[in-house]
């Protein structure tokens, strides 16, 4: 091997080497914040300056220099209030809302789905029954409608739903069961053995990523979206069930209905 050839190094104070399959804090691509992210590979550019390909919760991936990302702290390692403990990774979490409901989860079947605790610890009784509708005509096979007012949080209880049925958890464990297997095979970790489930949400362009937006907001949910000059690479996604939820509108629906059927 030429000598000359500069090796991939790190370049940060926080960690002397990185390696492929490590977890990271790495910057946002939305706004720069450090989040917790996996490193996919390292590169050298030909000015001999070290890169790693950051793999995000969502499978975005982005070039990051590696004197950027900072070491994750075990829980154990560091106190209560440390800015990246395990209780801060708890989706959703709104600061400045009182809790409800106690901080249990809420069991929809005796086979073991229920709405995490995370979730239903912000949940008004109505809501839990919403998903208990919904999810009563989803193990039965059946179609249903739900006709709250508007402003009840049918966005919500649907999300709750989906939150019980893919078994998310809204905390550290969702990313994790979250990235691709090779990276759990690095962290020797097993797969999740929970049987993939995908569902597809159809909404007006207007909402579609609000809808997005609510999903981030609520969990730690794999998100496609089927729409504009993406929609074909995000279809293979569909395709490879890469993802756990796609969102579409009715006109892309129409478009991709017979490659959806496959």
């Amino acid at each position: 091997m030429d000598q000359s050839t500069p090796k991939p190094h790190a370049e940060t104070n926080s960690k002397d080497i990185w390696h492929p399959g490590e977890r990271c804090l790495a910057p946002s691509p939305d706004n720069e914040k450090l989040c917790e992210a996996s490193i996919k590979s390292i590169t050298v550019d030909e000015n001999g300056k070290s890169f790693a390909v950051i793999l995000y919760s969502n499978f975005q991936e982005r070039r990051v220099p590696l004197k950027r990302l900072q070491e994750v702290k075990s829980v154990k390692d560091c106190s209560r209030n440390f800015i990246f403990d395990d209780e801060d990774l708890e989706k959703p979490y709104f600061p400045d809302r009182k809790f409800p409901s106690s901080a249990v989860p809420f069991q929809l079947s005796e086979n073991g789905d229920s709405i995490p605790y995370t979730i239903n610890r912000y949940l008004r009784d109505y809501q839990r029954e919403g998903a208990q509708f919904l999810y009563g005509h989803f193990i039965q096979g059946r179609g249903c409608i739900l006709g709250d007012d508007m402003g009840l949080g049918k966005t919500v209880q649907v999300i709750s739903f989906l939150a019980a049925v893919l078994g998310k958890k809204g905390t550290r464990e969702d990313i994790e069961n979250n990235m691709p297997e090779f990276l759990l095979r690095n962290m020797k970790k097993d797969p999740p053995s929970t049987a993939k489930k995908m569902f597809l949400i159809v909404a007006p362009l207007s909402v579609l990523y609000n809808w997005k937006d609510e999903l981030d907001t609520w969990g730690y949910f794999r998100v496609t979206i089927l729409h504009g000059n993406k929609k074909d690479s995000e279809l293979i996604r569909v395709k490879q069930r890469k993802c756990e939820i796609a969102l579409t509108t009715y006109e892309t629906l129409r478009l991709c209905l017979d490659e959806l059927n496959r």
